[in-house]
């Protein structure tokens, strides 16, 4: 743009720090109470042990480090002399960009020229798209054709890059060439949307109170409706919103200034925003730090109160709650029934259209290029190129994906006339959760190609094509995750504002006097406020997950149901190295036996949402299936499944020796009941996390399965009673009639008046050749994990206290005794094991 002087004067300097001083006079109450309340909930979070849900199974790679690299080249730049000169442009994990005179200044460690924050940037690629922008901007010399942009004529290049920037000076670029173009754009766009929302996702008290006091501050001001100028810092953010308050004041003392030619006009009004916007966030800069210091000796001072009075503070919020609650019910769902749940289906699909293109975008992308990676590489002598064709694909361009997701804005005058919402922060947060997941589909599948070459016996074709079916499925399963959150987010934030709005005459008085139901002393730790808005999203979010559900289960948009016993499931056949603990591998039923399973009522006898239960049918009856009960474990730890080339199978014996997988049995709703009802909750071994799939064809027979070929070690059900007194010892079960044949050893209950509990483990007899998985193997694993780990303490009318520890000595028993390889009938034919077929999704 050229260096210019601006009309920022003394007196108008000192008039925009006293408005500063005015605004922040106002702001900091606020933000006080705010920051109090964020670090209350910090402490409960750490009396409540509070983990981050780990929901996604593809592996994330760490963060990069802050001074590596992502972009550097010699590019040209229009700098303040308005010429053309080519500068050396770094652009650091940072996102922020550095321009130095040359390559050689770079190497010697000299200060960059300019340091780019590219904050609320705008990319524009043509002088007249770029020229509309700056004539909105400009209110002085509107609607005039004129040479304010850089010349074309004298463009070193055809391919330029305009960046405006909202109150700052904008910057040019130019390429010779397209493709240099667009690597620029893409990690420029980067850099813009993670300037605009990194700071803001950050989970800190500073974050969590400065986007509550900014929201509150708002509506004091009468603003409830979305803002897409809170982006950046903190003090950039309020930096923006003071700005919109001073730029009439602006207007008005330098418009008689302007007495040049019409270009030098925009020179000068933009050169002078920009020193005020300058000025405004150094002084501005200064009172938040200030304001952050008093905070942090605050709560260091009433941290012993939080503490030692937890519960106090909470029941005193209870009753507060329970206050506020039966005045705003009545009215919010009123408002809510008529005024907003006509249309979340509407906005559902303006909002969740353009993203899933995004995403499906994404996975042909991925896809084609696991399959072009597949194809080329075939040969186990090529590991070197193909770890570099593994990072060309980290390098991939996703400009095609995020085209998909800016189709938002097309749909920006459908939302903005009931709600006025703006769509820019969802655009800019869900390209970065796409670019999240792209990244991690390509660490995923490099884990296990890299696992594959490790093993000179495994074909690198077939595992390469194994990785990528099985990076797809996790990518399908994480995608709708993913985008379900954004979609309850967004539906949220675009009807909530307009809720508070309504509300806000009925009760903007009668809040204060709600006051009286807080103890003094807690005061600093309870807003009423806070509480009335909480009140109104928790009946907001009814109506929003209703919606949300409804779209899953028909499979809009390929969004998953969620499994009612609160627990994820893989289709993975074996965990990637280094996964999350709780992504647990599942095995895959067919489509004739895919059916929902009803709320099991061990949900009410100790299972937590920690652990992993999986139920399958087995083809003698209804009774015949197993469940199985995985203990998670935690982050990094060696899983059996990891250090075994094969996978482990927990499955119900089969009886029957020609059934297809279409002759299956459904499990009725009654049938599970009956089994699971009187079903103990047996503690697993730690060192099984998650269950294979098999290779069998979609709905083809279980007999061409390659697991249904392997030997295997098959332990038959166990049938136990269930009654007795709770003194019943141990031996009484034991002393049951044990049956003997030529391949198998059984224990049979006498009695089996009530319902009985069908045990069954499997495992291939090349894992136990490998890893010596002999019966005294498991009996100390699963001592081992009784030690690290007390079983949980059941109570129950119907079973005595010791009735888990029984068990697990029934089993343990059964182990021992069990030498028989392959199952065989009385007759010398081999026994079919029932496998079970892949899944199409995830339900």
């Amino acid at each position: 743009m050229g260096a210019t002087s601006s009309l920022l004067d003394e007196n108008k300097s000192n008039y925009i720090k006293g408005q500063v001083d005015e605004k922040i006079k106002e702001f900091a109450p606020i933000y006080r109470k705010q920051y109090s309340l964020a670090y209350l909930s910090q402490i409960r979070d750490e009396f409540e042990q509070r983990k981050e849900q780990h929901t996604q199974f593809l592996k994330q790679r760490a963060p990069p480090e802050p001074g590596k690299v992502l972009y550097e080249e010699n590019v040209h730049c229009f700098d303040d002399s308005r010429r053309w000169k080519v500068r050396y442009i770094v652009i650091h994990a940072t996102y922020v960009l550095e321009c130095y005179e040359s390559y050689k200044t770079f190497l010697k460690g000299s200060a960059p020229l300019h340091r780019l924050f590219p904050t609320g940037g705008t990319i524009l690629t043509t002088e007249e798209k770029y020229m509309e922008m700056i004539d909105q901007c400009c209110p002085c010399t509107n609607n005039v054709k004129e040479d304010f942009a850089p010349p074309v004529a004298s463009m070193p290049g055809q391919f330029p890059v305009y960046l405006r920037l909202q109150y700052r000076q904008d910057f040019y670029f130019c390429f010779q060439d397209e493709d240099s173009q667009v690597e620029f754009i893409s990690i420029l766009s980067d850099c813009v949307r993670h300037q605009n929302k990194d700071f803001l996702k950050k989970k800190t008290c500073e974050v969590k109170a400065f986007l509550k006091a900014i929201q509150l501050y708002g509506q004091m001001k009468g603003r409830y409706e979305s803002w897409d100028m809170l982006i950046g810092s903190d003090v950039r953010g309020l930096a923006n919103l003071f700005m919109e308050d001073l730029m009439p004041y602006l207007e008005k003392e330098l418009q008689p200034l302007l007495k040049s030619k019409r270009a030098d006009k925009r020179r000068v009004w933009f050169a002078t925003v920009e020193g005020a916007y300058f000025l405004l966030q150094v002084h501005l800069l200064e009172r938040i730090s200030t304001l952050k210091q008093e905070c942090q000796e605050m709560v260091k001072q009433q941290e012993v109160l939080m503490r030692s009075d937890m519960d106090q503070i909470s029941s005193s919020r209870a009753f507060l709650e329970g206050k506020l609650r039966a005045m705003v019910t009545e009215p919010a769902t009123k408002y809510c029934t008529e005024h907003v749940q006509p249309y979340l289906p509407a906005i559902l699909e303006e909002v969740m259209g353009p993203i899933s293109l995004g995403f499906t975008e994404a996975r042909d992308l991925s896809e084609s290029m696991m399959e072009q990676l597949c194809q080329d590489f075939q040969d186990p002598e090529q590991s070197e190129e193909l770890r570099q064709a593994l990072f060309t694909m980290s390098k991939a361009n996703l400009q095609s994906c995020y085209e998909k997701v800016n189709g938002l804005a097309d749909h920006v005058q459908e939302l903005q006339q009931p709600f006025n919402y703006c769509i820019k922060g969802l655009v800019d947060s869900t390209q970065i959760d796409l670019k999240q997941l792209m990244e991690n589909i390509e660490y995923t599948f490099e884990l296990l190609v890299r696992k594959a070459l490790e093993d000179p016996s495994v074909s690198l074709s077939m595992a390469m094509q194994k990785a990528s079916n099985r990076v797809l499925k996790q990518f399908d399963y994480d995608s709708s995750t993913v985008r379900k959150r954004i979609l309850q987010e967004a539906l949220i934030n675009i009807t909530l504002p307009s809720i508070k709005k309504h509300l806000a005459p009925s009760f903007k008085e009668e809040l204060p006097k709600f006051e009286q139901y807080i103890f003094a002393d807690y005061s600093n730790f309870i807003n009423v406020e806070n509480v009335y808005e909480d009140i109104i999203q928790q009946i907001l979010e009814k109506d929003v997950s209703m919606v949300v559900k409804e779209a899953a289960s028909k499979k809009k948009f390929n969004l998953f149901t969620e499994s009612r016993y609160n627990f994820s499931v893989s289709s993975l056949s074996f965990t990637p190295p280094g996964s999350a603990p709780s992504s647990p591998a599942r095995l895959n039923t067919s489509p004739s036996v895919r059916t929902s399973l009803p709320p099991s009522p061990l949900l009410g006898n100790g299972l937590t949402a920690d652990k992993s239960m999986t139920a399958h049918v087995s083809e003698n009856s209804a009774m015949g299936q197993a469940l199985t009960i995985m203990e998670k474990i935690d982050e990094g730890e060696k899983t059996l499944l990891e250090e075994s080339s094969d996978d482990v199978f927990f499955t119900a014996e089969t009886s029957t020796l020609d059934t297809s997988a279409e002759t299956k049995p459904e499990l009725t709703t009654n049938a599970l009941e009956a089994s699971v009802c009187s079903t103990p909750l047996i503690k697993e071994t730690e060192a099984v996390e998650s269950a294979g799939t098999s290779n069998s064809p979609k709905g083809g027979d279980a007999t061409s399965s390659d697991f249904a070929n392997k030997p295997t070690v098959v332990l038959n059900p166990i049938c136990m009673k269930t009654s007795g007194s709770d003194d019943e010892p141990v031996e009484d079960h034991r002393k049951e009639t044990m049956k003997t044949s030529n391949d198998q050893a059984q224990i049979e209950s006498p009695t089996c008046d009530e319902s009985t509990y069908p045990i069954a483990v499997c495992l291939s007899i090349e894992d136990a050749k490998d890893k010596e998985f002999t019966g005294k193997h498991i009996l100390d694993l699963s001592e081992k994990a009784s030690e690290s780990q007390s079983s949980p303490n059941l109570e129950d009318e119907t079973r005595p206290l010791d009735c888990v520890k029984e068990i697990r000595d029934l089993v343990v028993e059964i182990i021992e005794i069990e030498d028989v390889v392959h199952p065989s009938k009385e007759n010398g034919e081999k026994v079919q094991v029932q496998t079970i077929e892949e899944q199409d999704s995830i339900v």
